[in-house]
């Protein structure tokens, strides 16, 4: 018999966040934070086989966190690149029935599946629109019913609530504008860069508001091809010396040989060249789209953004600031959890952006592309 699940959230306990399950992950990560100061309170890691599925993911994830310190039911989880499919379109300006209909429409015919076998949402950009033009530019979001009811069903049938799944950049959007929510903060505009291991993703925010956001198929699994391919050793021990690389510039691992360095700086310069031109180019889409320019500051965010030379060569690229996520979370963020150590909080950032999504649906929090409500 599996332990009894996480303990009944009591009346004292309104101040403590759902629990944010991100299945995107290398591992699926679960958090939950206090809300108000923002504080992590419970993490788990669920280490699993890489080949999994996502139901799998979450059947692994659900049998975790019934045996975790985690309080309350309602969970909120993150779908991974692979299952919520993203593309931008201009839509008539609806809203209610007819707008969610043209959602589903539209990312029906994009992804070539049938309208009951699709579910879909959309966020607006912001984006202006042409004199006369009645349409908006939005992000459209699309998922398969059959694998969003298995992944789910999974996490009800282990005794929890989940009350909201959301691509995973919309989690990391809400993590680095905890202290960007104000109407004011619209002034506030940055693009923030999420380095994962299957690719990464540009986003520019204004304030809480995605304005534009564009997946880009290079991560840390194409560097560590790189490293293995220049050096002749597997992927495996690329991506071993490629962890120690970091980790000797967070200082928290000795330095790595200084053959070994060069060399691996050699491997990834190409690639790291590739990405932050693909930067360069968002940012310049951006200003062009939104009239305003481009944004001043790049945020890295993601396990594989402490890449090494990544921010200075992006600095170069774009020619704008580039400064570490950790600049735009709440400093409770900083403290340890459990065995997590304070600085690994790279791997955590879209579950802890999923674990501050309000318990209660607040009117308003999508429509604009608003996040952080």
């Amino acid at each position: 018999m599996e332990a009894s699940m996480s303990y009944w959230r009591m009346p004292w306990n309104r101040n403590i966040g759902p629990i944010g399950l991100d299945l995107g992950a290398e591992h699926p990560r679960a958090m939950q934070v206090r809300l108000g100061e923002d504080a992590p309170r419970e993490t788990v890691e669920v280490r699993i086989d890489p080949s999994a599925d996502f139901v799998q993911r979450a059947v692994a994830a659900a049998s975790a966190m019934r045996r975790s310190r985690f309080i309350g039911r309602e969970v909120v989880v993150g779908l991974p690149t692979s299952i919520a499919r993203m593309h931008v379109a201009r839509l008539p300006a609806m809203s209610g029935a007819d707008s969610r209909e043209a959602i589903a429409w539209e990312a029906s015919e994009r992804n070539a599946m049938a309208r009951e076998a699709i579910v879909a949402d959309a966020i607006a950009t912001g984006a202006p629109t042409a004199h006369g033009d009645s349409k908006e530019e939005q992000l459209v979001i699309a998922a398969s019913v059959d694998q969003l009811e298995q992944a789910l069903g999974a996490i009800v049938d282990a005794g929890f609530d989940p009350i909201a799944v959301e691509p995973r950049f919309m989690s990391v959007a809400r993590a680095v504008s905890r202290r960007a929510r104000r109407d004011a903060d619209v002034v506030n505009v940055r693009a923030v860069l999420h380095v994962e291991q299957h690719g990464s993703c540009i986003m520019v925010l204004r304030g809480d508001r995605i304005a534009f956001c564009r997946e880009i198929p290079v991560g840390g699994e194409t560097l560590d091809l790189a490293v293995a391919t220049r050096l002749s050793v597997s992927v495996e021990a690329a991506s071993v010396l490629r962890a120690h690389r970091m980790a000797a510039v967070r200082g928290n691992a000795p330095a790595v040989d200084v053959a070994a360095d060069e060399a691996a700086q050699a491997a990834t310069r190409a690639t790291i060249d590739a990405l932050a031109g693909e930067v360069a180019l968002c940012l310049r889409y951006y200003g062009v789209t939104f009239r305003g320019g481009q944004p001043g500051r790049v945020v890295l965010s993601g396990p594989h953004s402490g890449e090494p030379r990544l921010d200075e060569i992006i600095e170069q690229t774009t020619r704008a600031e580039v400064v570490n996520f950790d600049r735009e979370l709440p400093v409770a963020t900083h403290r340890p959890v459990g065995k997590r150590p304070a600085q690994e909080f790279a791997s955590w950032v879209v579950a802890f952006g999923l674990a501050c999504r309000p318990r209660f649906f607040v009117e308003g929090t999508v429509a604009g592309g608003r996040v952080a409500a």
